[in-house]
């Protein structure tokens, strides 16, 4: 391995951690930015039900779409670049980290790649629909396939530009009749909050590997190497 591709490997490593930290903090703040501020849940995180009330409070002269839905496009696909990288990097190594290793994540990984080799870097637009399919793995499956980051980048940015335009305007249309649903969220935001907070908390007990496992990998760790 030359000294250029193990730092490659080492930054890439260090923006996959990122990514998923900021994921991971942000999740339970999301329901708390969302009744104090929509434009700024919005403008950090890219979410499209922030842009729905944004489009919403708009339409009723309590909020701008001026800056939040440029922010907005470009935080969703702020991480997107890291996925394509680790695929260029790791190939089909980081599609099996990325989607898992179980039946039925493999069975995702099929379809993401299936996507990818029928439609190329298209297949971006799936990403950006609530469908079964892993976003990740679709994103490193576009790397591995050698689909240039210049084309990559661009057709990410052009989904994101419609696909958020579409969601404001949504929260246009709905107009007054959606602040009392804004309203009776806002009550709920703190409670809500809790909740994702322990249910992530809940799949991380769940997930995590038996005692007997760790202790284990413990004790071939401390063997002495020959």
């Amino acid at each position: 391995m030359t000294q250029v591709r193990r730092r490659a490997e080492v930054w890439c490593s260090l923006a996959l951690a990122v990514t998923v930290a900021y994921g991971l903090i942000f999740l339970p703040l999301r329901p708390v930015l969302l009744a104090m501020s929509p434009e700024a849940l919005a403008a950090i995180t890219g979410s499209r039900v922030a842009l729905v009330a944004v489009g919403v409070l708009a339409r009723t002269g309590e909020a701008a779409i001026w800056w939040p839905l440029p922010l907005a496009v470009l935080s969703i696909m702020k991480f997107h670049w890291v996925y394509w990288w680790a695929g260029r990097l790791w190939g089909d190594t980081v599609l099996t980290r990325l989607g898992g290793s179980r039946p039925r994540a493999r069975r995702r990984i099929a379809r993401a790649e299936a996507l990818v080799r029928r439609y190329q870097v298209l297949a971006i637009a799936v990403t950006y629909i609530p469908l079964p399919v892993a976003r990740e793995v679709v994103l490193a499956a576009l790397g591995t396939s050698g689909t240039r980051l210049r084309t990559f980048l661009l057709v990410d940015l052009a989904v994101a530009v419609v696909t958020q335009s579409l969601c404001v305007g949504l929260g246009l249309f709905v107009g007054e009749r959606g602040l009392p649903l804004l309203a009776e969220y806002a009550k709920w935001a703190g409670v809500i909050s809790i909740v994702v907070l322990v249910a992530m908390i809940l799949t991380w007990w769940r997930r995590r590997p038996p005692l007997e496992d760790r202790r284990d990998d413990q004790v071939l760790s401390r063997r002495p190497r020959p």
